[in-house]
């Protein structure tokens, strides 16, 4: 019995060894299961994750913000239009290849105070489609976005007002319609249109036209000379804001085929502009999403080379009369323009002469022809050369293989 029961329990203890080492079987292979399970739906949650992370910084539209730099350059540009000025907000209006004004700027007037926008300039942020400036004085804020939508031959200025106390927005600006150079106008006007509270820009024979102004605009001045007296300032009001918040919109529009084109795209951008902003902002962002792009690991990276490709795009200009091309570069214009007829024209900024222009001592003076194998003349040696009196223009001539190239100075 005792054989019996020794050599029982010794065939027993293997079943019990096992039993022992694996007391839930049938658990353990569930739980196996439910692993496999568990890692497949952990990685499809991973992967859903990384698929909307990524669609939603795709559907982002890039944006740049910081402290303004009043030396800065700040362009706003489409294909049609571009504002250019600095950081805050003086700038010229064109739309290709019209120029409208220059030296634009806000003045507000609170009280008894004129308040140049100038010195309230305090933050800039930047999107493609648009740039807004925010002005803070004591008992006011005020947003202005400058926007100008890629397809259209205008801008629109959106100014958002809060304030605590009576505040009224000024527009300021210095007429100045005419063509790019080397085209030129006639005799221009600008004349203040009171039952659509705009400014009108024409020339005598009606072909070239353009206007600025605003539903609530009120209180025009007009640029005047007379034989003691005159200004090249033009302005309008915007309205008094009580208190509280508002919205004032200003609409700039030109064309070339007559006054009333640029009225008919003065009502649509004043009609339609939130959609057209809307419409920009998709633009741009269906850019990036569906050309070439690169996934770069470092954000700040990432975002510079997304503004490089904005850029890009953005130097495709439409000019009625040159087509489409991407232009070389922008500035303000000045009295310095270069013009490339290779389908486009640029105009670039010159810094001041200081008075005069160099000559050489010997007689060589820069408003020769230089030809582009005589660039190493000593003429070009301004080393050997002292100032000399203002020319009142200079122009040089290239020619590389089939693109024209013409350098002119003018006086402004």
């Amino acid at each position: 019995m005792d054989r019996d029961f020794a050599s029982s329990g010794l065939a027993e203890f293997p079943f019990q060894e096992k039993v022992a080492m694996n007391p839930y079987p049938v658990g353990v292979r569930h739980f196996a299961f439910l692993s496999r399970w568990t890692r497949v739906c952990l990685g499809g949650i991973c992967l859903l994750c990384a698929v909307f992370s990524a669609a939603q910084q795709s559907a982002q539209t890039p944006e740049l913000s910081r402290t303004v730099r009043t030396w800065e350059f700040l362009p706003v540009v489409g294909a049609r239009a571009g504002l250019f000025g600095n950081e805050t907000g003086r700038f010229e209006a064109w739309v290709y290849p019209l120029k409208s004004f220059r030296d634009f700027h806000l003045i507000f007037h609170v009280g008894d105070r004129a308040l140049p926008a100038d010195s309230l300039a305090r933050t800039l942020t930047v999107r493609p489609e648009s740039a807004s400036i925010l002005y803070a004085g004591d008992s006011f804020r005020v947003r202005e976005t400058l926007c100008v939508p890629v397809n259209e031959a205008g801008a629109v200025i959106l100014l958002e007002i809060e304030t605590e106390q009576p505040l009224e927005v000024e527009a300021s600006f210095t007429a100045d319609f005419q063509l790019e150079w080397p085209a030129a106008l006639g005799g221009t006007y600008v004349d203040w249109d009171t039952k659509q509270h705009v400014f009108v820009f024409g020339e005598e024979a009606g072909k070239f036209a353009a206007m600025v102004g605003s539903p609530t605009a009120g209180d025009a001045r007009l640029s005047y000379q007379t034989n003691y007296s005159s200004s090249d300032e033009n302005s309008l009001r915007l309205g008094v804001t009580q208190k509280g918040k508002d919205t004032k919109a200003l609409v700039i529009a030109a064309s070339v085929a007559g006054r009333a084109d640029a009225e008919k795209t003065y009502q649509h951008l004043l009609a339609s502009y939130a959609d057209l902003m809307r419409q920009s902002a998709d633009y741009y962002r269906a850019y990036l999403d569906k050309t070439v792009s690169l996934e770069l690991p470092d954000g700040a990276l990432q975002q510079a080379y997304d503004w490089a490709r904005i850029s890009t795009i953005q130097g495709l200009v439409n000019n009625p009369y040159l087509g489409s091309g991407l232009v070389a570069g922008r500035r303000p214009a000045s009295g310095l323009r270069v013009v490339l007829w290779a389908r486009f024209s640029v105009d670039f900024i010159c810094p001041e002469c200081g008075g005069g222009l160099f000559h050489d001592p010997h007689g060589a003076r820069l408003h020769q022809q230089v030809s582009a194998r005589g660039r190493q003349s000593p003429a070009r040696n301004f080393a050997e050369c002292e100032p000399g009196s203002m020319v009142q223009g200079l122009s040089v001539r290239l020619r590389f293989s089939r693109c024209d190239a013409a350098l002119h100075h003018r006086d402004e």
